[in-house]
């Protein structure tokens, strides 16, 4: 039985830990935070992890995964602490959405030892996960993470190179700075932009890649909309106004209340678990 380690007990954390409970993996969970590991500890779901408050040494340990803030200083001094600690033989594997992974080993000696493995979000239901090599990885550990993810029925892409952002987190990214740009510039209201992608986009992507339907539509006729409407799209290189506003003023949406909606009263976990039962349903169809 494979055994794991998670660093991190927060959104995607706890979920990748749920995942891998399906597959009786013997799974450990580091969280340094005492009141949100009291708050894991009492979820049923994840009654059958093993929880620390202080990092120990594993018997039999053959990966760990971390899923710590979003901070390349803090992921880098996590993987220094982590490659002194734990043999050489665990491969580490990073949650990071945006980092080089190059850039995280920076501080390790063992750098081969450590692989992006980028889960999209909700974790434990979302089927990818980006494999993400760094300069260092070493074809040994890449081939064992992908063969692990495959035995645990997820379907892990091996990137051929490392790139910021990776490859679903940059489609995303453009996408979002052309709907804040459309909204910032009042051709549509937040609601309709949704509304719009979820019902012409949305329903198509979950059948049909973007390649291949250009191949569906003829590539002549994307050259020709290409060649008028590129010129016009959003190319700041920095996140627009309207995002910065939001920040200003603390508006990070669901998680405070307030963003691009107003959820104070929506019930929240309701709400999410609605969307991951449509997600599922959404799955099931596609795959």
């Amino acid at each position: 039985m494979q055994k794991i380690l998670i660093i991190g007990g927060g959104f995607m954390g706890s979920a990748i830990a749920k995942y891998f409970l399906q597959y009786n993996v013997t799974v450990y969970l580091y969280e340094p935070n005492i009141e949100r590991l009291q708050q894991l500890q009492q979820q049923s779901d994840l009654q059958k992890i093993t929880f620390l408050s202080k990092l120990e040494r594993i018997e039999g340990l053959t990966f760990v995964f971390e899923a710590i803030v979003e901070n390349l200083q803090v992921k880098q001094t996590l993987f220094e602490q982590l490659d002194s600690y734990y043999g050489k033989e665990i491969t580490f594997c990073t949650n990071t959405s945006s980092y080089l992974i190059s850039d995280i080993a920076e501080k390790m000696i063992y750098k081969e030892r450590l692989i992006g493995t980028h889960f999209f979000s909700p974790a434990h239901i979302t089927p990818l996960i980006e494999v993400v090599p760094s300069a260092y990885t070493s074809q040994e550990r890449a081939n064992a993470t992908m063969l692990f993810l495959q035995s645990m029925c997820k379907k892990p892409i091996l990137l051929k190179r490392e790139i910021e952002g990776f490859v679903a987190n940059r489609l995303q990214s453009a996408l979002a700075r052309e709907a804040m740009s459309l909204v910032e510039k009042g051709i549509v209201t937040v609601e309709e932009l949704d509304f719009i992608a979820k019902m012409s986009l949305g329903v198509r992507l979950a059948n049909t890649g973007p390649l291949e339907q250009r191949d569906i539509n003829g590539l002549d006729t994307h050259y020709a909309i290409a060649d008028y409407v590129y010129p016009t799209l959003e190319n700041g290189t920095k996140p627009l106004e309207i995002h910065h506003a939001k920040i200003d003023a603390k508006q990070y949406g669901m998680k405070s209340n307030q963003g691009f909606y107003d959820w104070s009263s929506i019930d929240k976990q309701q709400y999410l678990a609605q969307k991951e039962k449509t997600l599922l349903d959404i799955i099931k169809l596609v795959q």
